[in-house]
């Protein structure tokens, strides 16, 4: 394998090299055994975990395994190919409720899940790669003490009614997050455009180190130096696509008035908005796709949400970000789907998809008879909520 490339290693890196060269080699080609084992009893006792990496499109994951969680443990066994990168593992109780996710480097070795705590969900330990991208500022006192401050505004926030004294902490929950995310976002940025290790700087990117203009742009000095991992090639295409959609696309916001528009549903036949406001007092424009998890696992919730509410002026109007017709069928058939269902096969790329800003899925807006945005990003327990609100539960 040549890795230098005609490039000259900036000082320090060849110690490095033989190390990277292992795990790059594993990469692309040699496979060696992964070994992830979880003990999460605390939060689930029982149900599944499913390993996933991150798709092409903004949004989409690659299910790699899953395993059942047997008094709150779990252990998943494969192989490590082209498929050493970043990766999610989401724990579900047996109804399929989501109880917990954690982000870590898919690498040889063993790669221990454990629960933080309530609020802050559960974190991965071991790996040489996944420890120097992730737990190097895990460990730090600033992350830790950030951390702590953020579960203890969450756990009294939950111990109070709603009122002024609630509202105050949410405040401060959302400063302390922010907190949170300025010392990761920081850490992997600087992880990502250091020239020690160039993997360890492409793996930081698909952390989030970078995004947009400057992650193309890092990637490509990465690409000059070493080949990276075949995951490189989904995260570029992430990028690419969310670059054309920041470059085109407006926000939306509550107040603001969208426009009509008409696609061809499953069945052949075409669905107008405009016909759905007119006969209805607030329909939700659901923008969702087949591989999007968080979009199908909430479709019980607006099936609640049509049953309680259907008969009292309440529609769905969805379109799928699907590229693949069959992929888009069957996931609707699975799902037992019952609204308008439309799309254009276009996916990020959709006129459509563009006028409304959608920059990721799931995305919704509801939105009044006059075609006028009264919530957005509603979901579970909000969207009844204001359906209650607004459309009453006495009819």
């Amino acid at each position: 394998m040549n890795i230098h490339r005609n490039h000259r290693w900036p000082k320090g890196l060849c110690a490095a090299v033989l190390a990277i060269a292992a795990l790059v080699d594993i990469a692309h080609g040699a496979a060696a055994e992964y070994v992830i084992v979880g003990d999460i009893g605390d939060t689930v006792d029982s149900g599944e975990v499913i390993l996933a990496r991150p798709g092409a499109a903004p949004g989409s994951s690659h299910e790699l395994a899953r395993a059942p969680i047997t008094a709150g443990r779990f252990r998943i066994v494969g192989e490590v190919t082209d498929n050493i990168g970043v990766v999610s593992l989401t724990a579900e109780d047996p109804a399929g409720n989501y109880k917990g996710a954690a982000r870590f480097i898919l690498e040889p070795g063993e790669i221990r899940i454990r629960q933080v705590n309530p609020v802050s969900g559960f974190t991965a330990d071991g790996g040489p790669y996944n420890q120097r991208v992730i737990t190097s500022w895990q460990e730090s006192e600033e992350y830790q003490r950030a951390l702590a401050d953020y579960a203890d505004v969450m756990a009294a926030r939950a111990d109070l009614e709603p009122g002024p004294e609630h509202d105050a902490l949410m405040g401060d929950a959302v400063r302390v997050q922010n907190e949170v995310n300025r010392i990761r976002g920081g850490a992997l940025r600087g992880i990502a455009l250091s020239d020690d290790d160039p993997l360890v700087s492409f793996l930081a990117i698909a952390m989030g180190g970078l995004g947009g203009t400057q992650a193309l742009e890092r990637l490509d000095e990465l690409e000059a130096i070493i080949q990276l991992p075949a995951s490189a090639s989904d995260l570029r295409a992430r990028n690419e696509t969310l670059n054309r959609i920041s470059a085109r696309t407006r926000f939306i916001r509550a107040g603001d008035e969208v426009k009509h528009f008409e696609a061809a549903g499953l069945d052949g036949e075409t669905y107008r908005l405009e016909d759905a406001l007119a006969e209805n007092k607030l329909v939700l424009i659901e923008f969702w796709a087949s591989w999007c998890g968080p979009c199908r696992a909430d479709v019980p919730n607006l099936k609640a949400a049509v049953e309680q509410y259907g008969d009292r002026g309440f529609a769905i109007f969805a379109f799928s970000l699907d590229t693949d017709r069959e992929d888009w069928q069957d996931a609707s058939l699975e799902d037992g789907i019952n609204w308008i269902n439309t799309g254009d096969l276009k996916g990020y790329d959709s006129p459509i998809s563009e006028e409304f800003a959608v920059r990721m899925v799931p995305m919704n807006l509801l939105v009044d008879p006059n075609g006028v945005v009264v919530d957005m990003h509603a979901r579970g327990e909000r969207l009844m909520e204001t359906l209650a609100e607004m459309l009453g539960d006495d009819g």
